[in-house]
């Protein structure tokens, strides 16, 4: 799959109104919005340090202060919707869709100093964090969470999950996907009449096994790990950890836009 690092004309176009919204309010802005995007899709594909950016790009102070902004005000969850609405009206589907899958990864931190790792994962082996991920059926990412690696995947699972439905995000769904380890989201399915439908392997069949429609998940993690500020989780807080996974999902549909139809 292509890399994404600089947006095309029609690319920014989709996004444009987030990142450079009409009647901003404060002094006009010394740097291109554009390129302060650029620059850190830049970053989320290399993992360079900040102080590393090239050249071309805005100078990196400026880049790391507007980074804060954005990851502060949700801007990069508000362009994951989009592209995902926008990708999905694409080829012929509804804008919001009505079964979502959900899963977790433990990742290894990178992070000397003041951090949120701890240990989790399968025996509390990980040191580092846990990412949540909401995908719909053709495996486009819908949100996200970062979390200390020692939550259970279902605790953190129901809050993204609950986080969702209780903004109204996702207006049409009616049912959820998980593996066996999200028997736990029973109760808040329930509350919001959604059908919670548990996969597991199939019996008698010996090492990894693919678990449709979940096996979508898997892929996604794989892509979105090929931008290598994520291959590790370089954070020292929660919502960081969170913002550069977004930033990461943005890149990883507008290279789906690019490459072939979802």
């Amino acid at each position: 799959m292509a890399a994404v690092i600089e947006l095309e004309n029609a690319e920014w176009g989709l996004i444009e109104s987030l990142f450079d919204p009409q009647g901003r309010q404060g002094a006009s802005a010394t740097y291109s919005r554009r390129d302060m995007v650029n620059a850190m899709l830049f970053i989320a594909r290399t993992g360079l340090q900040w102080r590393y950016l090239p050249a071309k790009y805005p100078p990196w102070p400026a880049v790391w202060q507007q980074w804060r902004r954005w990851r502060d005000n949700g801007v990069w969850a508000l362009a994951m919707t989009r592209l995902a609405h926008h990708i999905r009206l694409r080829n012929n589907r509804a804008s919001d869709p009505t079964m979502v899958m959900i899963d977790g990864q433990t990742v290894r931190g990178g992070r000397a100093g003041p951090k949120f790792h701890n240990a989790g994962g399968r025996g509390g082996r990980t040191i580092g964090a846990k990412r949540s991920i909401l995908i719909e059926i053709p495996g486009l990412p819908l949100a996200v969470r970062g979390d200390p690696a020692q939550p259970h995947d279902v605790k953190v699972g129901r809050e993204l999950l609950k986080e969702q439905l209780d903004s109204k995000s996702l207006p049409r769904l009616q049912a959820v996907v998980a593996d066996r380890g999200y028997r736990g989201l029973g109760n808040l399915a329930a509350h919001h009449n959604l059908k919670l439908d548990i996969k597991a392997p199939p019996k008698r069949v010996k090492g990894f096994t693919p678990i449709a429609p979940l096996y979508r998940v898997k892929h996604a993690f794989a892509r979105l790990g090929r931008w290598r500020r994520i291959s590790r989780c370089y954070e020292g807080t929660e919502t960081s950890a969170k913002a550069w996974l977004e930033v990461a999902a943005v890149a990883y549909m507008f290279a789906l836009m690019r490459v072939e139809p979802v």
